[in-house]
C-alpha cells in the first residue's frame, strides 16, 4: 500500500503505492444568502460502502464506484458530460487507479466529445489520508480562485491497465491549465475499508 519510492504517481505505470504526508484543513460552508465571498457551490454529495470484499478491505470496489457516481448525478439533475474536470481520489496504487478511472470513465465519458480532465492532490503533496478528501477540496477551492488548474506531478507514462488514459477519453492534467468559470467539477474522496464519497460543486460565473 505504501510506495517504496515515497511518492504518489497517481495514475502513472510506475505507480507502486502512495506516500503518506500531514494535512489539516477547514472548510466554512454558508447558505448563499448570507454568504460574502463565494468560491465555489456545492451541488450535491453522496456516500456509499463496498461492503465486504473477498479480496480483503484495501481493495476498491469500481463497480460501487460507478453506482455511487450514477446516483449522484442522477438526484442532481446534472449531465455528468457537462462536468469540466474530476478531483480524484488518486492515490497511485496499482489496484486503486484502474478501478477509480473505470467508475470515472463509466459515468462521465459516455457522451463527451472531448477528454475529461482528472487530476490528484496526492501526486503534489502525499496522501494525507483522514484530511485527504478536504485537501483535495481545498485544492479546487485554490484553483477555481485563481483560473488555474495545477498540474499534476510524477505522470509521465499511463497506466497500462486503464483504457480510458489509452483511448483519449481521460487526460490527466500536466501542465498549468485554464479552469472554465461557471464549470461543474467533481471530487472523489474514498476511505480506507470501502468508504466512497462524491462531491459535486460549482464554479462561480466569471463577470
Amino acid at each position: 500500500m505504501l510506495s517504496p519510492a515515497g511518492s504518489c504517481r497517481s495514475f502513472d505505470q510506475s505507480g507502486d503505492g502512495y506516500c503518506r504526508t500531514e494535512g489539516i484543513a477547514a472548510i466554512l460552508i454558508q447558505r448563499r444568502s448570507v454568504a460574502k465571498r463565494i468560491y465555489a457551490s456545492v451541488v450535491h454529495s453522496k456516500s456509499n460502502t463496498d461492503g465486504y470484499k473477498e479480496q480483503g478491505i484495501t481493495f476498491p470496489g469500481g463497480d460501487r464506484q460507478a453506482v455511487l457516481l450514477e446516483e449522484v448525478y442522477r438526484e442532481a439533475e446534472l449531465d455528468p458530460s457537462t462536468v469540466a474536470y474530476v478531483e480524484t481520489h488518486g492515490t497511485g496504487t496499482k489496484v486503486g487507479d484502474p478501478q477509480e478511472a473505470y467508475a470515472i470513465t463509466q459515468t462521465f465519458c459516455q457522451n463527451r466529445t472531448t477528454p475529461l480532465l482528472i487530476g490528484s492532490v496526492k501526486s503534489n503533496m502525499g496522501h494525507a489520508e483522514p484530511a485527504s478528501g478536504l485537501c483535495s477540496l481545498a485544492k479546487i477551492i485554490i484553483a477555481i480562485h485563481r483560473n488555474v488548474i495545477p498540474p499534476n506531478l510524477h505522470f509521465n507514462e499511463p497506466n497500462e491497465y486503464i483504457e480510458g488514459l489509452k483511448d483519449g477519453s481521460l487526460k490527466v492534467v500536466t501542465e498549468k491549465t485554464i479552469f472554465p468559470s461557471g464549470s461543474f467539477i467533481g471530487v472523489n474522496s474514498f476511505g480506507f475499508g470501502g468508504s466512497n464519497t462524491h462531491l459535486i460543486l460549482k464554479a462561480p460565473q466569471l463577470t
